[in-house]
């Protein structure tokens, strides 16, 4: 502890005598390639002088917390698999008492540092956690934006968990999905010939469809090791702390 707040004062005097913007981060998280990589085990409230970006982090109380698979970045502490997107009860997490939840949008199989708390919205099956609830609307209008969080990890090299077992009933990487119907416009000079319809009118209505998601992760290779820690006490459980 003592070691871990030495290395955020050295980090804030030299934020200060740099000019370069703080950022405050709270719980272990990625080390940015401009810092040299790695990983940050520091549970508790600090600063760096590098950005969060916004698909692996969420902000809590004016804090980035990260949100991704901490394996594919070299941490090497207990992890807890999960297939699929769920919720992240980011209050549990870094024992605060202000509720926030909020989502992990990683298709297929992953890691997380947490387990989620007990409750009837996660299923485990074998050593893996699956979210069986009904996904509230700020998941369904966040998705289209928050999915492009795969894009950064498909290509890092990483062992991702291996499930082998059936997906329990509610999972939600395998739900119906209505497709909304499509009409493009008619193109400029198209000749109409009945109601709404016409030569050059592009009509499409797919019928309702089902989407199945069956979270297929990438082959597993050798977790690249990285040399950057900071912090003590990486191996040990989350000490509870009021803030």
């Amino acid at each position: 502890m003592i070691i871990g707040l030495a290395l955020v004062l050295l980090t804030l005097g030299a934020a200060r005598a740099d000019g370069k913007k703080q950022v405050r981060y709270l719980g272990i998280h990625p080390v940015a390639a401009s810092a040299g990589g790695g990983f940050c085990y520091i549970e508790g409230p600090h600063v760096h002088i590098y950005a969060a970006d916004k698909l692996q982090y969420r902000d809590h109380r004016g804090h980035q917390h990260f949100v991704g698979d901490p394996v594919a970045y070299g941490y090497d502490g207990p992890k807890h698999a999960y297939k699929g997107h769920h919720p992240i009860h980011v209050d549990v997490v870094v024992h605060d008492d202000e509720p926030d939840v909020e989502f992990c949008f990683l298709d297929g199989p992953h890691y997380h540092y947490f387990q989620p708390p007990e409750g009837p919205d996660f299923k485990l099956v074998g050593d893996t956690h699956f979210y069986v609830a009904e996904p509230p609307k700020v998941y369904v209008e966040a998705r289209p934006a928050m999915i492009e969080i795969n894009a950064v990890y498909r290509p890092l090299p990483y062992a991702r968990p291996a499930v082998i077992v059936e997906a329990p009933v509610g999972w939600i990487g395998a739900r119906a999905e209505l497709v909304t119907p499509v009409v493009v416009a008619p193109a400029p000079g198209a000749v109409i010939v009945g109601p709404g319809v016409g030569v050059g009118v592009d009509v499409r209505i797919p019928t309702p469809s089902l989407r199945v998601d069956i979270g297929v992760g990438l082959p597993g290779v050798i977790v690249h090791d990285h040399h950057h820690h900071h912090g003590k006490g990486k191996h040990k459980k989350p000490r509870k702390r009021r803030w």
